[in-house]
């Protein structure tokens, strides 16, 4: 076990790290006023990470055939180059692969199309002051050996949908082993090597943790990826989801919360669930984020938890689930943030010791506690009580996976 003195170590570490994110998170442009419509390139493309992490491989988008447009952005349409089958052993990566020294940031944001064409709708300033932008979505091409946005699709609209959230720890050391480690968690043991339809919410993924998503054969296989790279993040790590590429979903976006000095944010898509019975289709919005984080962000903590319930019941919405490190740590009213913001927990039994998600790895000076969960709203919308997963779960180096576990549960609707 791990001495005291090594713990504080590792507590000021973080918190330091939480600290420096705050002031890198203050740098932005010119104000903008309420309900102002925003260039998504222009705010994409500022350099929030000033040398802090390095920028992981630029995902670059395929060149579109002569006369042919692209896919919109947010529509899982098919790569009509793509003819091989979906079980086919994915090629090898890039031709410049990953290494100890990646791209500069002013060399990604140069290379990188992820924030600009004309595909790409603007960016709003909602009148809260929280920043609304699109996000890429890409899928791996076997026949371009790339991640495309025009990428490969069955469009086949499932009856339910498994959904996974993990903090994955950017301050732990070697992210790749450990990212690692948890993927090959879930294939094995949660999902499998060919999962079901599924959603992935990733938080404090670092630039190294992104570049193990990006080559890993399972991911590229299986997964499509928002955002496909750092340049929507708003500190040196941020959220990823993934989304089984079987799985026509819509919309992938991402809300910056104004009042974050963490740069904290919430990344959202649209999936189709279909009755099975039925055969009537409604539309789920998955959010995945990470609150404001330690007593600093008591104050914080609701007003971004009620931005992301208003997003969760826009018009067309028929049903919202939000999941992901809440960092609920406080008194009373900071456990009651997802009532007053009208949103149900899915766990059945919140205060059993076996639903806690941090502090036994490694053991804490500081309680364990429930800092992950599952909210949702919606009249006819069904989600499993979460299962706790990755107890105990190390790298072979004998390293914890993360300092969080995971929650998996199952979405789906009542006719």
């Amino acid at each position: 076990m791990a001495t005291t003195a090594t713990l504080m170590r590792r507590a000021m570490s973080k918190l330091f790290r939480l600290n420096t994110t705050a002031t890198l998170a203050t740098m932005s442009g010119s104000p903008v006023q309420d309900g102002q419509v925003v260039d998504a390139r222009t705010v994409d493309n500022q350099d929030m990470t000033s040398g802090l992490g390095e920028h992981p491989q630029t995902i670059s988008d395929a060149p579109a055939e002569k006369g042919k447009p692209l896919a919109p952005q947010g529509r899982t349409q098919g790569d009509s180059n793509e003819s091989e089958s979906m079980g086919a052993a994915p090629k090898s990566g890039p031709s410049s692969p990953v290494s100890d020294a990646p791209p500069s940031p002013s060399a990604l944001s140069s290379t990188s199309s992820s924030s600009s064409g004309s595909d790409m709708p603007p960016s709003v300033l909602k009148p809260s002051g929280d920043l609304l932008q699109p996000l890429k979505a890409k899928g791996w091409s076997f026949t371009k050996s790339k991640w495309i946005s025009k990428y490969r699709c069955d469009k086949e609209i499932p009856t339910e949908l498994r959904l996974l959230t993990w903090n994955i720890d950017f301050t732990g050391p070697d992210s790749r082993s450990r990212t690692q480690q948890i993927l090959l968690y879930l294939q094995k043991t949660v999902l499998s090597r060919t999962p079901p339809p599924s959603c992935i919410l990733l938080q404090e993924v670092d630039t190294w943790s992104l570049n193990t998503l990006i080559f890993n054969p399972w991911v590229r296989k299986h997964y499509v990826m928002t955002p496909p790279t750092t340049e929507p993040w708003r500190a040196h790590y941020g959220n990823v989801t993934l989304v089984s590429r079987s799985i026509p979903f819509e919309k992938p976006q991402m809300l910056v919360f104004h009042n974050s000095t963490m740069g904290r944010t919430a990344i959202f898509v649209d999936i189709p669930i279909r009755s099975p019975t039925t055969g009537k289709v409604r539309t789920v919005r998955i959010a995945n984020t990470h609150l404001e984080s330690l007593p600093v962000g008591t104050k914080m903590r609701p007003t971004q938890l009620a931005a992301i319930a208003a997003m969760l019941r826009a018009d067309g919405i028929d049903g919202g689930v939000v999941g992901g490190d809440m960092n609920m740590i406080g008194d009373t009213a900071d456990q009651n943030i997802h009532i007053a913001a009208g949103l149900d927990d899915a766990c059945l039994f919140p205060h059993d010791p076996a639903n806690h998600t941090w502090g036994y790895q490694p053991p804490s000076q500081f309680p364990p506690r429930r800092l992950d969960r599952v909210f949702f709203t919606g009249e006819k919308i069904v989600v499993e009580s979460p299962e706790v997963i990755g107890k105990g779960l190390r790298t072979a180096q004998g390293q914890w996976a993360s300092d969080h576990c995971g929650l998996s549960t199952t979405v789906s609707f009542t006719d």
